[in-house]
């Protein structure tokens, strides 16, 4: 897009979200800040806006993050689907008394999507400085945060049945579905597991196991993603979807503890909790930390839950039991395992993510995904193997087994 194409596509949109505000403010300026950032799905603009205030002729500020759509991936991630779930989100679910961004404005156009949000850096939240292996203190403050947010589910689907379930009839499935062609998730699931198990076979690990598990992960997308994402009673409730380090901001209050604010709604989905809980482990966090902090993490994470739903008067909590989201957890915490497969490579630096949509692009997603089935090597692999033996430690493959 030429910068002149651009400026005036930004005017526009500027003028909406303005018109947005009311009548009640004058002498309206804003600049865009040099601080823009492309991400996978989404081109992200900073805004700054000076305004005077008509009621108390005070000069007042917003800042604004513009979000909008990437137009080449519209056909490989199902971006206006994408858009469409956060707007709903921020439109239908949330409350203006909770602490998520407030939404300015939303734009939902083929092929141009935009939603408007509060900039939450002026109430002190910013990412965390890295995207995997966070400081212990980030992931509970990550699990206090997903406990809280479960909870809203569990408490709307209670006192409004209803609300609740038009909302989730609205979602709009992206990634765990047969309905489309070239689907890049089933390709990563079924292809880049399985460098897990020729490992352990170079390994000489025991062959009945490798075997079974690979039965299981040659089908990974429907045998483990698609079967872990259906809603169960009574434990379904809405789920982020994404809940990784990337998707989430982080303030330290006055009193020292470290609070978390989730962001990106873009696949929210009625699912299991440990679609959320096993996605962060495994995703984000390293087997040393699994392996020596599980416990901490899931009560972090309970104990969240259980306040949350005590606050808001629900008496019948024993059914959101310690054990029964432990038992929840082993079901299905392959789910995050295969995520592993697919993003700690990138995470860990073996392969650009803007080069690997590239390649997706030029390649195809079948093709695409032969060829970085293998990246990190031997390193990665190995990183792999301990993770899926520490699963079956953890009774998380008996299914399977």
């Amino acid at each position: 897009m030429s910068h002149e194409n651009f400026q005036k596509w930004l005017d526009e949109v500027m003028s909406k979200i303005i018109k947005n505000f009311g009548l009640d403010i004058d002498s309206v300026r804003y600049k865009l800040l040099e601080s823009t950032g492309i991400f996978i799905s989404s081109i992200v603009y900073r805004i700054h806006l000076q305004f005077e205030n008509k009621t108390n002729r005070q000069n007042e500020e917003l800042f604004i993050i513009l979000k909008r759509s990437k137009p080449n991936l519209y056909e490989i991630n199902h971006i206006d689907l994408q858009f469409q779930n956060e707007i709903l989100f921020y439109q239908k679910y949330t409350r203006p008394d909770e602490i998520y961004a407030k939404c300015f404005y939303v734009k939902e156009r083929p092929f141009d999507y935009v939603i408007a949000l509060e900039n939450v850096n002026t109430r002190g939240y910013y990412a965390c400085s890295c995207v995997y292996n966070p400081p212990v203190e980030y992931t509970l403050a990550a699990m206090r945060e997903l406990g809280r947010f479960h909870g809203k589910g569990y408490v709307m689907k209670q006192m409004q049945p209803k609300k609740f379930f038009d909302i989730v009839e609205q979602i709009q499935e992206v990634r765990y579905t047969n309905k489309f062609m070239d689907n890049i998730f089933k390709f990563c699931s079924n292809i880049k597991t399985l460098r897990v198990v020729e490992y352990l076979r170079s390994q000489n690990h025991d062959a009945i196991f490798c075997d079974k598990m690979e039965a299981c992960l040659s089908n990974a997308f429907d045998k483990v993603m698609i079967k872990t994402v259906q809603p169960l009673e009574p434990l379904a409730t809405l789920c982020h979807g994404d809940f990784t380090l990337s998707n989430m901001l982080f303030k330290t209050e006055d009193n020292g503890q470290l609070h978390s604010m989730l962001i990106d709604f873009a696949l929210i989905r009625y699912s299991m909790p440990v679609v959320d809980l096993s996605t962060y482990l495994y995703v984000c966090c390293t087997n040393e930390i699994r392996k020596n902090n599980f416990s901490e993490i899931m009560r972090a994470y309970h104990d969240a839950l259980k306040d949350y739903l005590l606050d808001a008067d629900i008496q019948d909590i024993e059914k959101y039991s310690y054990d029964a989201l432990l038992n929840d957890f082993k079901r299905g915490a392959l789910f995050g395992f295969v995520l592993m497969c697919i993003f700690v490579p990138i995470l860990l630096g073996h392969l650009n993510s803007e080069l690997m949509i590239q390649e997706i692009i030029n390649l195809g997603p079948l093709e695409s995904t032969k060829k970085q089935k293998y990246i990190g090597g031997d390193e990665i692999s190995k990183i792999l193997a301990e993770a899926l033996l520490h699963l079956k430690d953890l009774g998380c493959l008996e299914h399977v087994l």
